[in-house]
């Protein structure tokens, strides 16, 4: 054959059409009561407003050395997944660690989430 046909002939692979084989059985079914145990706690969660979560937020913020005492604001918004909001206005003057502040407000945000869900006043 020369080598012209040679390079451009392809040799047909075989297909192969084999299946993985099937996975094994879990070895302790244990993990199954412990996944739904986890899922009911994850879903029985307390029921809270923006105003209560904003006031929570606020309260451990105010903790923490640094924090001004007045000019800060909370923001809870959305629903599912709800989120905060850190503002400070002109009353709270120069916040020097307002980045650590910020991170803070994010941590304990995603504390509350694991905890409440978030409702209108009116349900």
């Amino acid at each position: 054959m020369p080598i012209v046909k040679q390079i451009f002939t392809r040799d047909e692979a075989p297909v192969v059409t084999a299946r993985p084989p099937p996975l094994p059985p879990p070895e302790n079914d244990a993990a199954a009561p412990a996944n739904s145990v986890l899922l009911r706690q994850a879903q029985a969660r307390e029921a809270r407003t923006a105003e209560e979560l904003e006031k929570m937020i606020l309260a451990d913020l105010k903790n923490m050395d640094g924090c001004p005492k007045a000019g800060v604001k909370v923001t809870v918004y959305g629903l599912e997944p709800w989120n905060s909001l850190l503002s400070f206005g002109v009353e709270a003057g120069p916040v020097r660690n307002k980045f650590e502040l910020q991170t803070l407000c994010e941590i304990i945000t995603e504390r509350l989430k694991r905890l409440y869900v978030l409702t209108t006043e009116d349900e």
